[in-house]
């Protein structure tokens, strides 16, 4: 009689070689997965609301009273198309009328900045993603704007309006409306319904 050959080391068998590859696949998969950020699109009826940032040294060209609401297709938001759309809303205030700056203005994607390192902004902790949009005053004479969209961790969305303005004219030269320097910093939370305007 024989002897029986030593075991030796036990091998996987081939067949299962695809369920472990597609195991690290998925796990792979639930790591790029964090870079979803659909959740943060807007259903109907609902939008992103809130106020500029009332300090003077954040604000330029702004009132304190100005407030922005904001419809948004996360999802959308490297596409060709614009992703949502800006309203704001400064109420009345003695003789001054109430004022909407941006009036359902389209995110309009700057195309180019795909390809350049803007496209992917990183600035501060609790922002998930950042882009940078153009946006069109309500006063088809005034100069556009730029709208940077960030997304918040805590599911916020901040928006800050952005124009440089002209340079400064010659004295007694009035400088217009739509070409002042913007700047505002806005911080919104959603909401149900259309943010009060």
């Amino acid at each position: 009689m024989s002897a029986a050959a030593a075991p030796g080391p036990r091998r996987v068998p081939l067949r299962l070689a695809p369920l472990v590859l597609a195991g690290a696949a998925a796990a792979a998969g639930g790591a790029a997965g964090c870079d979803d950020v659909s959740r943060f699109s807007t259903a109907d009826g609902e939008a992103y609301c809130g106020a500029i940032t009332l300090g003077g040294a954040f604000r330029a060209g702004l009132s304190p009273r100005v407030q922005m609401r904001l419809s948004l297709d996360a999802g959308a938001l490297d596409g060709p198309e614009p992703p949502g759309a800006l309203w704001t809303y400064e109420a009345p205030d003695g003789a001054a009328p109430e004022r909407r700056l941006l009036d359902g203005a389209p995110l309009r994607p700057i195309g180019v900045l795909a390809h350049d390192p803007l496209s992917r902004l990183e600035f501060g902790e609790g922002r998930e993603r950042n882009a940078i949009y153009a946006v069109s005053a309500s006063d088809p004479a005034a100069e556009p704007l730029l709208a940077i969209l960030s997304l918040r961790t805590d599911e916020s969305v901040e928006v800050r309006l952005l124009r440089p303005g002209r340079e400064p004219l010659a004295p007694g030269e009035a400088q217009g409306e739509g070409q002042r320097q913007v700047f505002g910093n806005f911080r919104l939370t959603r909401r149900t319904g259309t943010c009060g305007f």
